[in-house]
């Protein structure tokens, strides 16, 4: 009896802590270990299957269609195996500024991206809703979508305040509706030519960064309007938007053929500032150089002053503006002006000159000038018909140039 009792035992093996320590080894092979050279050996991580769906009549909540739907998915496979058509909106929630000296603005968006995969569609999972809102930070990354950006802008983020602002939607006939909201610094162009009465162009390029027109197709959304603005009116302190349009385009890359949408903005400058700063104190410079046609030919230190004092506040202050502005070879409307009423002063300090020659040779009396090629009839001058005639020839030039800079050089 005692040694069959030993044979059974030795046959059977026994266990220790739950740990199989004599007699067969199945067991330890089965769990993927060998107590008896200590060795382990890795087990294959299979993918999880899929939750079992009993037909029992209830409807799926989200977190067992989300699991069904991704089991098995291969998000690198085109939706369709075909051509994909996403729908693109943006709405603009707000401009932050617009820099000058670099060319750029910066502005918050909320971009809208839809499209059809008919492998997340789940109709026949009997969902208990038609959509379902999933963590867009987590899910997109595990779906297939079109990799799409705004390829020229200078700098891009997601708000993260206080988490990604990332919805993502999908519908149980497969649609997939994408939206997140971003800050964007974007390129700008002016060519400053009618500055400060000038627009500034900003431009938004959104296309797919990896897929060609023959694998996505980005259209504008076509039953409203492509960019919506949720503000009444985006002002600046220096510009307010007065117009924006949506367009598409081709481009050639090496890859093939992209498909562009483009988004472009109208920034109208508000000038206000710079003809309280500079078109109204160039005004009043222009006419105090004028006092002096009235003084007398005989006042000429007081007309001096005059003259010299008016020529100086216009240089400092065109200096002051101009150093706020890009370094550029355009010959700005403001320059325009600033020069043109720098040559009238200095005008009237020529004319001092000469009344200042007349005065001290003849003693303010009249006097012949010497006739050349361009005189008909040589007409007798003395300082005060000088003074007399440049005190309606330098109004006159003005306002005739007054005509042309605001109705024909700026349009």
């Amino acid at each position: 009896i005692a040694s069959l009792c030993l044979s059974t035992v030795a046959n059977a093996g026994y266990t220790k802590y739950g740990v199989q320590v004599n007699g067969s080894d199945e067991i330890s092979r089965r769990v993927g270990r060998n107590i008896g050279d200590v060795q382990l050996h890795d087990v294959e991580e299979e993918e999880p299957p899929p939750p079992i769906l009993l037909d029992d009549g209830k409807c799926r909540d989200d977190a067992q269609i989300v699991s069904t739907i991704l089991h098995g998915y291969k998000k690198d496979n085109l939706p369709g195996n075909q051509q994909v058509q996403v729908s693109v909106e943006i709405w603009v929630q707000e401009v932050s500024k617009i820099i000058e000296i670099t060319s750029e603005f910066e502005l918050d968006v909320y971009v809208t991206e839809r499209w059809r995969d008919p492998a997340l569609a789940y109709t026949h999972l009997n969902p208990c809703k038609s959509n379902i809102s999933v963590d867009g930070g987590v899910v997109l990354n595990k779906i297939w979508n079109p990799h799409a950006c705004f390829v020229n802008s200078k700098d891009a983020s997601v708000h993260r305040s206080p988490f990604s602002n990332i919805f993502l939607q999908i519908y149980s006939n497969g649609s997939v509706w994408h939206n997140y909201r971003v800050k964007l610094t974007g390129p700008c162009s002016n060519t400053l030519r009618t500055f400060p009465i000038d627009q500034q162009k900003c431009i938004l390029v959104y296309e797919s960064f990896t897929h060609n027109h023959e694998q996505v197709l980005l259209n504008w959304i076509d039953y409203t309007e492509p960019i919506t603005i949720l503000k009444e009116n985006i002002t600046l302190p220096d510009y307010v938007l007065v117009d924006f349009r949506a367009s598409s385009e081709m481009r050639l890359y090496p890859p093939g053929i992209f498909n562009e949408l483009v988004a472009t903005f109208t920034f109208q400058r508000l000038y206000g500032f710079y003809i309280l700063q500079v078109y109204v104190p160039a005004y009043i410079s222009v006419f105090i150089s004028w006092i002096s046609f009235y003084l007398g030919p005989k006042q000429i230190p007081s007309r001096t002053t005059v003259g010299v004092n008016s020529l100086l506040a216009l240089t400092f202050q065109f200096g002051s503006v101009v150093s706020n502005l890009p370094k550029t070879s355009d010959v700005k409307a403001i320059d325009v002006w600033i020069l043109s009423s720098m040559a009238f002063i200095f005008a009237s300090l020529i004319e001092m000159a000469l009344v200042g020659y007349l005065t001290s040779r003849q003693s303010a009396e009249a006097s012949r000038c010497n006739c050349s090629w361009l005189c008909a009839k040589c007409p007798e001058w003395s300082a005060t018909k000088l003074d007399k005639a440049s005190a309606v020839l330098f109004p006159t030039s003005f306002i005739i140039f007054n005509i042309w800079y605001w109705f024909v050089f700026l349009g």
